[in-house]
């Protein structure tokens, strides 16, 4: 099995969003409920046109990619195992002969709540708290900001499997 240009694009996109997240955002001065999960976007992405196996297994190594870029905050192994999920459930979007423009950005919302839901159960098991106004802001930043990148994304893919690139 060869490496394909596509891979290689998912894969920088995933390094390089795990870096914005951890360190340049925050440098910016923006509270940690408005940082978008540009990660799960590109799991998203890869999910809605591969399917569900592939989108569990993309965001599986994508959490472990978010793992190991600090700081960490979550126990080893939630984060990848949450993004797994997440995957998943996004990856159950895809329709073959289906062309409409909801199915990605419902794909992402589902998937966010799944992020979502995650995170808050992980709070409340090592806080006994959880932030709700928070992370519903930050959903809905990942969903905002997710559903302008996600056409790029999908454009990009549809367009270089067209060329056998992918």
């Amino acid at each position: 099995m060869r490496p394909t240009l596509l891979g290689l694009l998912r894969t920088a996109y995933v390094l390089v969003a795990a870096l914005l997240v951890a360190t340049l955002l925050p440098r910016l001065g923006l509270p940690p409920r408005w940082v978008p999960d540009l990660v799960l976007v590109g799991v998203v992405a890869t999910a809605v046109l591969r399917g569900p196996v592939h989108g569990a297994l993309v965001g599986l190594l994508a959490g472990w990619v978010v793992e190991l870029v600090p700081p960490v905050g979550s126990p080893l192994g939630l984060t990848a195992l949450v993004l797994m999920v997440a995957g998943l459930v996004a990856g159950f979007f895809r329709r073959t002969s289906s062309r409409s423009r909801l199915r990605a950005p419902v794909a992402l919302l589902a998937a966010t709540a799944v992020v979502l839901a995650g995170h808050m159960g992980s709070a409340v098991l090592a806080d006994g708290r959880v932030e709700v106004v928070d992370g519903l802001w930050r959903l809905l930043t990942t969903v905002v900001v997710g559903g302008l990148l996600l056409p790029a994304f999908l454009a990009l893919d549809r367009a270089l499997v067209r060329r056998r690139l992918g």
